[in-house]
């Protein structure tokens, strides 16, 4: 397994996965073989645990959002065209927007998802209390 995986892919996918879903993400992300179909599940089945997602409407403005977070300058994108690429944080809104993916801020606190065609779009955010499952 990459180490840009274990840093910011595994983090986030057991802060925000449900429970019952974070091993078979980590494992199909993790394996250069398997990647293509859990990316082909991440942009058609994505579920996440409700009590770290938040919905926003398609007027928000992510990026100006997620600064507000803490969100540092740069991202790590999963499932873009610039899979595995830390890239600065308003070109990532804007390649996550137009192509589908999620955006790691703060790997296992803060992430931003935005669906296929911009129908879902999430912040996904846990607090620096809380401990990772």
């Amino acid at each position: 397994m990459s180490t840009l995986i274990v840093k910011y892919e595994e983090p986030t996918i057991r802060a925000f996965f449900p429970p019952e879903k974070r091993e078979r993400y980590v494992q199909l992300l993790g394996k250069s073989n398997r990647r293509p179909d859990g990316l082909k599940k991440l942009h058609h089945e994505i579920v996440f645990d409700p009590k770290w997602s938040t919905r926003i409407e398609s007027k928000n403005d992510v990026h100006a959002l997620l600064r507000e977070k803490g969100a540092p300058r740069d991202a790590y994108l999963i499932g873009t065209s610039k899979d595995q690429s830390i890239v600065p944080l308003e070109d990532a809104v804007a390649r996550v927007e137009r192509e589908s993916g999620i955006l790691v801020c703060i790997p296992g606190r803060l992430a931003y998802y935005c669906g296929p065609e911009r129908e879902r779009r999430f912040i996904l955010e846990r607090g620096t209390s809380h401990t990772l499952l």
